[in-house]
């Protein structure tokens, strides 16, 4: 059948928008993946493109942190807090090309090429840019930007009306009070954005003549880094700023002086001492990228799972008188070192909620660790053999110190991680060849839902970086019946492009076995000894 399909399984049953980001699984948990595991094991490697802070891909002059902060601005810097229309919105994504002279610069092209690959049905790319944001000012070494989600993704082009070099200061402050800054804010909305990167030549030959400066760039102050530097030195009057200073003045284009001395420099003044810089930055950017359209609810700011399970798999085997139960639980190791752990187990309950085996407990083994800005993670790999009969339905984690100290994790107020068996993708049986992917899925019967492969695509827009998302479904067709299980099956023919990017569900009415992945090489096979539990 080609090459075997191995998914990965982010959860096991439906999940409501509403589930609290606290309770397992979430809306939230792709997000704190991409978020939070930048290194290492299963790392998603978000932060990549902005690691070191001065890094870029794209050649010399260039800050890919500056310009993932500059993205977020410019998307979010036409939105209307008075009509509750715009804001951070990924309108941006249509709006290239330096319209009226918005966006100009290969910048923004660049950034979200680097982001499109995150954007799912699980991260809209709004998200996605606003934890750029994030990202970028952690990796220069800046505050922690609270980041919620459940941002809606434009369909079309704003308005016209990013804040430019050559506006006046009475226009800056009418663009800035239209998305909820004051004046005093705009100042420090702007000393903010402009402590990393520059003026290029290419953008703004008025501001930067060509071949006036080292890579025909001029940076707005002398560190690479996220600090106060660009409001001290202009306090000092040493500073170097495009925008303050230099060919910029004779030009009219010296905004970042017209802002910062329009109220005689008190604000800017206070901006130049780093605590007053790193927490009113912190606040000021959060509310920058929560600048969105009236009516979209975002979710409380996401905080790193204590305990996470991950790539949770239910199979059929034995002839259906067996489940294969493996996965792997993510343990932070932040406060709480994986070398002050001697064990982490799996206690579960039976199909209906009862302890109905000897011991109901499964062992884990250490796989990998990962780590983000601020915290690491360890992962525990397991595989087990259910009784088909008596299965699972949910479990708590239980982790034991190198002092015999004993804890339980039990999933916050629901008293336990859910796993649901009515309907499981079978893996083994599933393949994807020559772009025609076939999926089985084991359907416990009887059941009153013909189950359906559901599938999201990735598809290319012309001159749009971002591909759209495209929904199909397909009615399974039913199969043998194996012990208490029904097998269904169900093929698509996916585009070529789609082959590596494409999720999917197995449905059965509102049951799923959901967002699977093709990438099979994202699986890993679990080194842990199979045993029977009953």
């Amino acid at each position: 059948m080609g090459r075997s399909l191995w998914a990965v399984l982010t959860y096991l049953i439906l999940v409501s928008s509403a589930t609290a980001a606290t309770t397992w699984p979430s809306s939230v948990d792709e997000l704190e993946d991409i978020m939070y595991l930048n290194t290492g094991y299963r790392a998603r490697g978000f932060a990549a493109p902005v690691t070191p802070c001065s890094f870029s891909s794209d050649g010399a002059g260039r800050i890919a942190a500056a310009e993932y902060i500059r993205t977020a601005f410019h998307d979010m810097a036409t939105g209307n807090t008075f009509l509750g229309t715009g804001g951070l919105d990924a309108s941006i994504i249509f709006e290239l090309g330096g319209n009226q002279g918005d966006n100009i610069g290969p910048a923004f092209p660049s950034t979200l090429t680097k982001q499109a690959p995150f954007f799912s049905s699980r991260s809209s790319m709004s998200d996605i840019i606003a934890l750029g944001l994030y990202a970028a000012v952690r990796s220069c070494s800046g505050p922690a930007v609270p980041f919620r989600s459940g941002r809606i993704d434009a369909t079309e082009a704003g308005p016209v009306g990013v804040p430019l070099p050559q506006n006046s200061l009475f226009t800056f402050q009418n663009q800035f009070a239209r998305v909820g800054f004051n004046a005093t804010e705009m100042i420090q909305v702007i000393a903010c954005g402009h402590t990393l990167g520059g003026v290029h030549a290419s953008n703004f030959p008025q501001i930067v003549p060509p071949g006036s400066a080292p890579d025909d760039v001029v940076h707005f102050d002398t560190t690479t880094k996220f600090d106060e530097k660009i409001a001290s030195e202009f306090v000092a009057g040493t500073t170097k700023d495009p925008l303050t200073v230099g060919p910029a003045k004779s030009v009219g284009r010296d905004s970042d002086y017209r802002v910062f001395s329009s109220d005689g420099n008190v604000t800017i003044s206070a901006m130049a001492n780093p605590t007053t810089y790193t927490t009113t930055c912190k606040a000021l950017l959060q509310r920058m990228i929560e600048v969105i359209p009236s009516g979209v609810p975002l979710t409380d700011p996401i905080v790193p799972y204590e305990i996470k399970p991950t790539a949770l798999q239910l199979t059929l085997l034995s002839g259906g008188t067996a489940l294969q139960f493996a996965g792997e639980i993510r343990v932070r190791t932040t406060s709480r070192p994986a070398s002050q752990i001697a064990s982490v187990d799996i206690i579960y309950k039976d199909r209906t909620g009862a302890s109905s085996c000897s011991a109901c407990k499964i062992p884990t083994a250490a796989k990998g660790t990962a780590a983000g800005f601020d915290d690491t993670f360890t992962f525990y790999g397991f595989s087990a053999l259910l009784a088909s009969s008596t299965s699972i339905s949910s479990f708590t984690v239980l982790i034991t110190s190198t002092s015999g100290a004993k804890t339980f994790y039990g999933n916050g107020a629901s008293g336990g991680f859910p796993v649901q068996d009515q309907i499981m993708l079978q893996a083994p049986q599933s393949c994807l060849s020559s772009n025609v992917l076939t999926v089985v899925a084991a359907v416990r019967s009887p059941s009153t839902s013909s189950p359906s492969l559901d599938l999201t695509l990735k598809v290319a827009r012309s001159g749009i970086i971002v591909p759209a998302l495209q929904n199909a479904s397909v009615a399974m067709t039913k199969g043998a019946k194996v012990g208490l299980y029904d097998l269904w099956s169900a093929k698509y023919t996916l585009d070529a492009s789609q082959t590596q990017n494409t999720k999917f569900d197995v449905r059965a009415g509102a049951v799923a076995d959901s967002f699977k992945n093709l990438d099979y090489e994202l699986e890993i096979g679990f080194d842990v000894e199979i045993g029977f539990y009953v």
